[in-house]
């Protein structure tokens, strides 16, 4: 079978071969030759014309000779700025005189440290007429007028000069051209070559298609600057000079063009190319059809390619595929050279690049056949993909697949936020993607573009730097606030992520300050706790300590010794009671004290408080006016620490009361809440910070005469919150409230 097809297989992969180099040819090569009828319209002569037009101006039209050069330098004329210019060009005059100075130090120390009296004073003259020179610099203008114009009239001499030089090369270089022009105010007429013979190419230059526009002044040549054409430039003026006339390239010049040659032979070979494809078509369609009996043969090839993973021959078919492309890409640039240069000696190894094409459509016409033949029988190819390298890959990776990684996990926690990027990476990708197709291919397109960069670009681009300013304002803040520095607040300006992450810096930002407040409140009363604990600790101890010395005394009276052991038994009482109260405060701070909550008759407990203090009340100077109700309020309280709480606030009263006023004590049931005040006018000013009075040893009496710990409000609040209940505290000038409320359980009325 194989020998009986071979004539028609290869001659069918011969055919696909040109086929395939044509194809590469017309793609490469198609729009430089097809898209021009002939060479002078092509972008490389384009470019060509306009570099000679460049330097036909300056050197031919407007040539300036010695006379000129001369003219030029009389109108140089030296300005006050080019004056400053120049004498400041390497600095003032004390870091120039500084840098010679230290130029010719070193080399004049080491001159005379080698007794080297010539070198020494020759260093010395050659520094000394370096500053003399600087120094007439900054003080002599005539002398930088000279020098200044001494350097412009070096400059035109080196520019006329270069402009001879370049004169022959004007008509070496762009021989092929053709001229006749005439200045269009002087009348003077300027031309050049074989201007009456046909000529392949013509441009005219006239009222009606415009003057030739000629450049006074040459600048630049190959893409180097021509020497001192900045100081000609300046002299002569921007001045364009008008020609009118004809610019040609006679055909026997042109025929002599090597770029007009090597196109007419390049679009003629692509020609013939395409011909040649096209005839190849023709005879695959209708003289050597394809038959996949051609392919079906090679038993051994078969099931070595049926015992491979499936990935193998797709990528031997792929990587054979981008194999094809290149040898047909070099054939092409051999068969364009072996045309255009005759060089076909080198015929052998495109043979051999022609014949490794043919073997690779082979291999890929047959890879296909077979991957067509197994797709045929389903089963069989299906359990050949289940097995193959890639499906089991990608089965390994299952858990990876149908969950979303966590990195774009992380991206779109925040679903407006992450979905706010992705879009506008896509413009911004898509709006340089277009760019460069606009600008590269499109021009035409260039309107409707700006339309959408104005509507669509622009904008994105804002919100992204909108965005970004509002994030990093957001970063900085955390920064300030990790720093201890507490800015204003953030403002929340919508409804995105970024300015719900505000709003939560700015909640955290309160937090932080109230955090910072009371931080310094609590360390303000930690000193206050030690200075006052180590007073009112100290005050009785001195006491006892003292009267203890007095009573060793054996000739004490027995009267005095009695009022002194009277006064150590105050004393300790005193002290003791405060180190009780400490103790109590500290376990009520701690969360360490347990309550006894059983059901008490808050009435009860309150005339027990009452009667318990009779006899101080009557004593004291104020009048007390007790209104509780004949029922019994009932609460679940701890009965011996609500009793604290009633006996600390009748004290606190009776203490810091004025004399001579009254003290109102109520309890009543109000809304199913039990609610005790009581209300005095004080003795003290407690200005406007009564809150401070809930503070650990915080009196009324700041200088301290009194013997209240400083502990009865602070340890009645304790309890109060231990219990769930509200103590408050309100002032009136000095009328004094302090409201207690706690939650009733039943209201016992009395219905005698």
């Amino acid at each position: 079978m194989l020998r009986k097809n071979f004539f028609k297989t290869i001659s069918w992969c011969l055919l696909v071969s040109i086929i395939l180099v044509t194809m590469v040819s017309t793609i490469e090569k198609a729009d430089k030759y097809l898209s021009y009828d002939d060479y002078f319209e092509t972008d490389v002569f384009k470019s060509d014309y306009y570099d000679f037009l460049n330097i036909l101006g300056p050197i031919e039209l407007n040539t300036i000779d010695e006379v000129d050069k001369e003219n030029l330098k009389r109108l140089i004329s030296i300005s006050p700025t080019q004056i400053s210019d120049f004498r400041n060009s390497k600095g003032s005059l004390s870091e120039q005189l500084n840098h010679i100075q230290a130029k010719y130090d070193q080399r004049i120390t080491e001159a005379k440290a080698s007794n080297n009296e010539i070198v020494t004073k020759a260093l010395t003259q050659e520094r000394d007429q370096k500053v003399e020179e600087i120094q007439k610099i900054f003080l002599d203008d005539d002398y930088v007028k000279e020098k200044i114009k001494a350097k412009m009239e070096d400059s035109i001499d080196l520019y006329v000069k270069d402009l001879k030089s370049r004169y022959n090369n004007l008509h070496s270089e762009y021989s092929y051209f053709a001229y006749e022009l005439t200045n269009v105010e002087t009348g003077e007429t300027f031309s050049n070559g074989k201007f009456l013979e046909k000529a392949a190419f013509v441009k005219e230059y006239n009222s009606e298609n415009g003057y030739l526009s000629a450049d006074k002044v040459l600048k630049y040549i190959n893409g180097h600057e021509v020497n001192g054409y900045e100081v000609v430039d300046q002299l002569v003026g921007t001045s364009i000079l008008q020609h009118e006339g004809k610019i040609t390239i006679p055909i026997s010049n042109a025929l002599s063009m090597d770029n007009f040659q090597y196109f007419k032979k390049e679009k003629l070979i692509l020609l013939v190319f395409i011909a040649t494809g096209i005839v190849s078509l023709f005879m695959i369609l209708f003289l050597f059809r394809f038959q996949k009996s051609w392919f079906l043969i090679n038993k051994s090839i078969r099931i070595l390619l049926e015992k491979w993973p499936l990935e193998i021959p797709v990528l031997l078919l792929l990587t054979n595929a981008l194999f094809i492309y290149l040898v047909s890409f070099i054939l092409m640039q051999d068969y364009f050279r072996h045309f255009r240069y005759g060089y076909f000696r080198d015929i052998l190894s495109t043979l051999c690049y022609q014949l490794v094409l043919v073997g690779s459509i082979w291999i890929g016409v047959y890879l296909i056949v077979w991957i067509i033949e197994e797709m045929k029988d389903k089963p069989a190819f299906s359990m050949k993909i289940k097995k193959s390298f890639t499906v089991k890959l990608l089965h390994s990776m299952k858990m990876n697949l149908f969950k979303v990684p966590s990195v774009i996990k992380d991206v779109f926690f925040k679903t407006s936020l992450g979905f706010q990027v992705f879009v506008i990476l896509v413009i911004i990708f898509f709006w340089g993607f277009i760019t460069m197709f606009v600008v590269l291919d499109n021009e035409d397109l260039i309107s409707i573009y700006s339309i959408g960069v104005i509507s669509i670009g622009i904008p994105t681009v804002f919100l992204l730097f909108k965005k970004i300013a509002y994030l990093n304002r957001l970063i900085i803040t955390t920064e300030k606030m990790v720093e201890g520095k507490l800015l204003e607040p953030i403002p929340v300006k919508g409804n995105s992520a970024i300015a719900k992450h505000a709003a939560n810096l700015n909640q955290l930002r309160v937090g932080f300050k109230a955090s910072i407040t009371e931080q310094a409140k609590s360390e303000r009363l930690k000193t206050e706790l030690i200075t006052n604990v180590s007073h009112d600790l100290r005050t009785p101890l001195t006491s006892i300590i003292t009267y203890t010395d007095l009573l060793k005394n054996p000739k004490l009276a027995e009267e005095v010794r009695s009022q002194y052991v009277k006064i150590l038994e105050r004393k300790s009482h005193r002290m003791k009671t405060l180190i009780e109260d400490l103790f109590e405060v500290s376990k009520m701070a701690s969360g360490s004290l347990e309550l006894h909550k059983q059901e008490v008759d808050l009435t009860q407990l309150l005339q027990q408080v009452l009667g318990e203090h009779q006899d101080e009340m009557s004593e004291s100077n104020t009048e007390f006016r007790i209104n509780t109700p004949a029922e019994p309020i009932m609460a679940n309280v701890d009965g011996q620490r609500w009793w604290r709480v009633l006996d600390n606030l009748i004290v606190n009263a009776m203490k810091y009361s004025l004399q001579g006023t009254r003290v109102y004590v109520s309890l009543k049931h109000e809304n199913g809440q039990a609610e005790f005040v009581i209300k005095n006018v004080t003795k003290y000013e407690l200005g406007e910070n009564i809150n401070e009075l809930l503070e650990r040893f915080k009196r009324a009496d700041t200088s301290r005469h009194t013997e209240g710990s400083g502990l009865g409000l602070a340890i009645a609040q304790s309890i109060v919150d231990l219990h769930g209940g509200l103590l408050k505290i309100d002032l009136d000038g000095d009328l004094f409230k302090v409201t207690v409320q706690i939650q009733a359980s039943t209201t016992y009325w009395n219905k005698d």
